[in-house]
């Protein structure tokens, strides 16, 4: 199993990604064209009875099995490599959101075969990404995998998911703002390697959406695609320079964090929007590069959380974050490293961006 330390290996590309509503139909075509006659589909039991089955009808001869993901752990995994180890298996298919995505990604490339992408929301942007996350001993960790080999990503099935989730993918891809500035901090100050290419590829899609954040319908069909194709370019960028760091800075860090010590009820992309606020605060401050509000207002345009409270945190718990996140990847340079805010910077950056 292959944990994630420095420099991803023998990182690839989607070679084909399908973003459209009727994405999920051309799935059978896909897989006979990679010559996957054996597959086997991952998904969740609620996203089985909303989206998955209707797929499982399509593939029908083709699927040797449907596997339900329960759990995130490596040990999870292991234990399905064990049950399919004498059969003949050429693909794997992953219906459903975030966990699902990241089981398959994970059993595809311990098995060395392809994955395909179907994911029933836009949450984050491992739909399209070489890395996953699982949980041991209730702390989060990362693990590199082989991109996916296809990404269909069908509208009319994320259109029909919790908003809340969406809002949450629309967190994530607007923090590359702040982790594109980080990765130039680190570049100017300690010499790390840089791709202009992949800052803009990350960057590219992040401002259209701030930009356009006040006109943004989330449900509509031609928003929703521009959200997810940004999704999918930030997963791309990773496999472009072999890292998370176009699209993973201290507002992930401090996302890390609340996880690691298990407060608050956000989810991921909750999290890194209350980060990328007050990070650009610190950017915003000490450089004159930057706009916290901007990255504000446009969370509020999309009711997704700008507070604290929101995602069921306490200033006290969001100050313990934000101090233990300056322990978290000490090797990635970003904002935190270069002004090592004190205890009494954070509560005035907190106050100043209205957080708490």
């Amino acid at each position: 199993m292959r944990k994630l330390v420095g420099h991803l290996k023998n990182v690839g590309f989607p070679r084909i990604v399908e973003v459209s509503e009727n994405a999920r139909k051309k799935i059978r075509n896909i897989l006979e064209g990679m010559e996957c006659s054996s597959v086997i589909l991952v998904t969740g039991k609620n996203v089985y009875k909303a989206t998955a089955s209707r797929i499982e009808e399509r593939l029908e001869g083709l699927i040797l099995r449907t596997i339900f993901v329960t759990s995130l752990k490596v040990g999870s995994v292991r234990k399905v490599e064990f049950e399919i180890g004498f059969e003949e298996v050429d693909g794997i298919v992953g219906v459903g959101g975030g966990r699902v995505l990241d089981f398959g990604k994970v059993l595809a490339t311990e098995i060395n075969v392809p994955f395909i992408s179907i994911p029933s929301t836009a949450s984050h942007d491992g739909i399209a990404s070489p890395i996953a996350s699982f949980r041991e001993r209730g702390k989060p960790i990362s693990i590199s995998t082989d991109p996916p080999a296809a990404v269909l990503a069908d509208i009319t099935i994320i259109r029909n998911s919790p908003i809340r989730l969406v809002r949450s993918g629309y967190g994530d891809l607007i923090s590359n703002v702040t982790a594109v500035k980080d990765w130039k901090l680190g570049k100017d100050v300690v010499g790390e390697e840089y791709n202009e290419v992949a800052a803009s590829m990350a960057l590219m899609p992040a401002n259209l959406l701030l930009v356009e954040a006040e006109r943004l319908d989330l449900k509509t069909p031609s928003h929703l695609e521009l959200l997810v194709k940004g999704l999918i370019l930030s997963g791309v960028t990773i496999s472009l320079v072999g890292n998370s760091r176009p699209v993973s800075g201290a507002e992930h860090k401090f996302s890390h964090a609340l996880d690691y010590l298990g407060y608050g009820k956000g989810t991921h992309g909750e999290q890194v929007g209350l980060g990328t606020i007050i990070m650009e605060y610190f950017h915003e401050k000490a450089y004159g590069i930057g706009d916290w509000e901007l990255i504000k207002k446009s969370l509020e345009k999309i009711h997704a959380p700008t507070t604290a409270k929101e995602i069921g945190l306490t200033k006290e718990q969001l100050i313990e974050a934000l101090e233990y996140a300056k322990k978290i990847r000490r090797k990635r340079y970003t904002i935190l490293e270069d002004l090592n805010p004190t205890k009494n910077d954070f509560e005035i950056a907190i106050e100043k961006t209205g957080i708490v």
